[in-house]
């Protein structure tokens, strides 16, 4: 059973990667939701100007230091205030001075999709004596499914990511799951003397 969830596992890190780089690239599932920054070359000026240090922004941000109860009462009532005021959001900001390495970035995730293959492999090993192939399919559909539930909603409910970016990002994520899960579940079966007994 251990080289079936290996292979199965490979399997499905490449389908997912090949399935979700076709879902990107050939639809527009990757530009749902975005946005470019009107006056975009103002607002760069104003953050190199402003924010010298790499890092994940968050605005209005809210005063950390430390302070009585009184005091942090006080201030959240000042905090509600300017997020009601706005404008709010996140900023993932790099400083810049580097190049984009684009076959970098695509090998990281194909081994991110390969690590969670791996994991939805031995799931599916550790539940195969219960399971017809199409069940086994299901598995790795509620595992891809709960994956983007889990990552994705969080951001849409905390950060206000766009509807509609969180919406083809579930379905591109579930997508590719659902066609690696195809393959993964004719590898990862009961071996034919166990389906017999």
């Amino acid at each position: 059973m251990g080289k079936r969830i290996v292979l199965a596992g490979l399997a499905g890190g490449v389908l997912v990667f090949i399935v979700s780089g076709i879902l990107h690239s050939s639809t527009k599932l990757a530009e749902v939701g975005i946005r470019s920054i009107p006056n975009e070359d103002l607002v760069l000026l104003a953050m190199r100007n402003s924010m010298p240090e790499a890092g994940f922004y968050f605005f209005p941000a809210p005063n950390l230091s430390p302070m009585s109860k009184e005091e942090k009462a006080a201030e959240q009532s000042r905090y509600l205030a300017r997020f009601k005021q706005g404008p709010t959001g996140i900023v993932i900001y790099k400083t810049g001075g580097e190049d984009l390495s684009f076959g970098k970035l695509l090998l990281v995730q194909f081994l991110i999709g390969l690590a969670g293959a791996f994991i939805a492999a031995w799931i599916l090993g550790a539940t195969v004596s219960a399971t017809t192939y199409g069940a086994r399919v299901m598995i790795i559909v509620l595992i891809g499914l709960f994956a983007e539930l889990y990552i994705v909603l969080p951001y849409w409910n905390w950060y206000g990511f766009p509807t509609n970016y969180t919406i083809g990002h579930l379905i591109g994520g579930v997508v590719s799951w659902a066609i690696a899960g195809l393959a993964m579940a004719a590898i990862v079966k009961q071996p034919a003397d166990q389906q017999a007994g």
